[in-house]
């Protein structure tokens, strides 16, 4: 065995095992734990001093609150007894496969991996958000490609090979290149040219991340389909540099029967491919930049839905239908294979009453529903944050239902009942749809349902003496408090972190909790909890807590990612879990 040193710290790491080799160096396992060691075979000053540049600024972890690693980025310079240096240590990324083992169906089915669409966009989604990481940073991938990019089981990639991006020193602009392409997503432009002299931009990364994402979502290259023109049919590369894809204007090839269409995708992603695919062809700063596609696959992800035939089968809503049960129909072969779903009520959506039919609301005392109605007045109150909306038939004796708010501004009125508006007045005659907990209320001569609508950014506190009760929150669903002290969420959230890095989650959970109740509206707080109870695999209550925290904040994009993961391992759990 070799041991080898840290060039800073000067600890000794041992080279354990052979783990891969390629045309630069060799992977060996080390050591020292979760820490791999890439060895050149000929290391070099440009290498080292490249690699110098990337340990002295390495770009932002985009994942470290889910505790992943995106990059295998260098760790530390290796060097000999006498001080050369031989490579340099990276962390380990366990428990991963490569991409193709993700989106191609066949190798899918062989390891027998059970992945939705769903998990795909969640994918695609990560890898936009990592890519846009490393531009943000000044760094080019250049080769990416399915070999350099892992996936773990809950959707999380990472990108591997860093060492090989093109990289700019900041201190004296000193450019050290790419040497390498991958056949299929080099773009046009690059074809045949020398990547050893040219400087690279995230223009052609863009395209690269394109071919990745249409491969997520599409399971095969974009370059592919009936060839139509005159001749024997191109080589793929040759499709690549005349811009002829599948899905292409003019394009000379078109789909086969086997192609997945591309209507089946969300519109804002149909229009980032035909930007990159098309009008990028000709003019490369028009395709979609990292964080543009990351915005188009979030607007694609809330808007999946689930089949009501098979349980694997995910699609757009803007689509319509189940394209996957259309093509296991039409071609006999399902991407996604599942179980057929049991013919009951969905559980995923709240039922759904008119406004207007208080009979049929009253019965739902308690019940957790969706209520749809047009607003026929406004009742303002004594207290400038309380707002009551009206419901059903005006006039003396007849039913109606109503909507008590707290809040202070028409613009938290529009997120508690859906409606953009600049004036509260402006609901009146809307249709409007909350869901919440029916309460019943009575004067002399009926009864009528209502609901409380509480924005917990306001402290209970603000409200009249005689409306300080506790209350159902639909946002939070938590008890409202005051809040005595600002110090003290900051001081159990402290507490919390300790624990959770002692390992002792239970513990931690408590602290969380207290954190709340002195700060019901911080939905960090609820996302913070959801992973400390992932980490017991609790998902029941992580799927509450990260519920909560996309109520209080819908941007929480990390909350909305953990919610996934906690959902879908939470599956897996009752899918594993023996039956008596």
């Amino acid at each position: 065995m070799t041991t080898l040193f840290c060039s800073v710290t000067g600890e000794a790491i041992t080279l354990i095992k052979e783990i891969n080799t390629s045309g630069e160096g060799t992977i060996w396992q080390t050591n020292k734990n979760n820490y791999i060691a890439k060895i050149y075979h000929t290391p070099d000053f440009e290498r080292v001093e490249k690699l110098k540049v990337m340990l002295a600024y390495p770009p932002k972890e985009p994942n470290s609150h889910l505790n992943h690693i995106s990059f295998a980025w260098p760790k530390s310079l290796l060097q000999d007894k006498n001080g050369w240096i031989l490579g340099f240590l990276m962390p380990y990324i366990p428990d991963s496969k490569e991409l193709i083992n993700i989106y191609n169906p066949q190798v899918r089915l062989k390891l027998g991996l059970e992945i939705d669409w769903y998990f795909l966009h969640t994918v695609a989604y990560n890898i936009a958000s990592i890519i846009h990481a490393i531009h943000a940073k000044g760094y080019v991938i250049d080769d990416i490609k399915p070999q350099n990019i892992l996936v773990n089981n809950r959707a999380l990639p990472s990108i591997i090979d860093t060492d090989s991006f093109q990289v700019r020193n900041p201190d004296n602009n000193k450019l050290y290149h790419c040497l390498v392409g991958s056949e299929g997503f080099t773009p046009p432009e690059l074809l045949g040219q020398d990547l050893s002299i040219i400087e690279q931009t995230e223009i052609h990364d863009r395209f690269r991340l394109a071919v990745i994402i249409y491969l997520l979502l599409l399971a095969e290259q974009p370059f592919k389909g009936l060839w139509t023109g005159t001749g024997e049919h191109p080589e793929p590369t040759e499709l690549l540099r005349r811009g002829f894809w599948s899905h292409g204007i003019n394009s000379l090839i078109k789909p086969s029967s086997l192609t997945i269409p591309l209507n089946i995708l969300h519109p804002e992603l149909q229009r980032c491919f035909q930007l990159c695919f098309d009008d990028g062809h000709i003019v490369p700063h028009r395709r979609p930049t990292a964080a543009e596609w990351k915005k188009a696959l979030k607007s694609a992800h809330e808007q999946l839905t689930n089949c009501n035939l098979v349980d694997k089968h995910i699609y757009s809503k803007s689509y319509g239908k189940c394209y996957w049960c259309e093509r296991n129909s039409n071609i006999k072969f399902d991407i996604f294979p599942g179980k057929a779903v049991a013919n009951k009520p969905s559980q995923r959506q709240s039922k759904i009453f008119e406004a207007t039919n208080t009979k049929e609301l009253i019965k739902q005392k308690s019940q957790e529903i969706t209520v749809k109605g047009k607003v026929i007045s406004i009742s303002p109150c004594g207290n400038k944050h309380k707002l009551i909306l009206n419901f059903g038939k005006s006039g003396r004796g007849n039913g109606y239902f109503r909507i008590i708010l707290f809040a202070s501004s028409p613009e938290e009125v529009s997120k508690l009942v859906g409606v953009s508006i600049n004036a509260v007045t402006e609901l009146i005659g809307k249709i409007v749809k909350v869901t919440g907990k029916i309460n019943i209320k009575s004067t002399k001569t009926r009864l009528y349902p209502q609901i409380i609508l509480q924005n917990t950014s306001f402290a209970s506190a603000t409200t009249p003496q005689s409306q300080n009760k506790p209350s159902t929150n639909t946002i939070t669903q938590t008890t409202v408090k005051p809040q005595p002290n600002i110090k003290m969420p900051l001081m159990y959230s402290r507490k919390a972190r300790n624990c959770i890095e002692k390992q002792d989650y239970t513990e931690a959970i408590k602290f969380f909790d207290l954190a709340i109740q002195y700060d019901p509206t911080n939905d960090k707080l609820y996302y913070n909890l959801g992973n400390t109870y992932c980490y017991l695999h609790d998902y029941n209550n992580a799927i509450q807590s990260y519920t909560k925290a996309l109520q209080l904040n819908p941007r929480n994009d990390k909350a909305m990612h953990n919610l996934t993961v906690a959902k879908r391992e939470l599956q897996s759990l009752k899918r594993t879990r023996p039956k008596t």
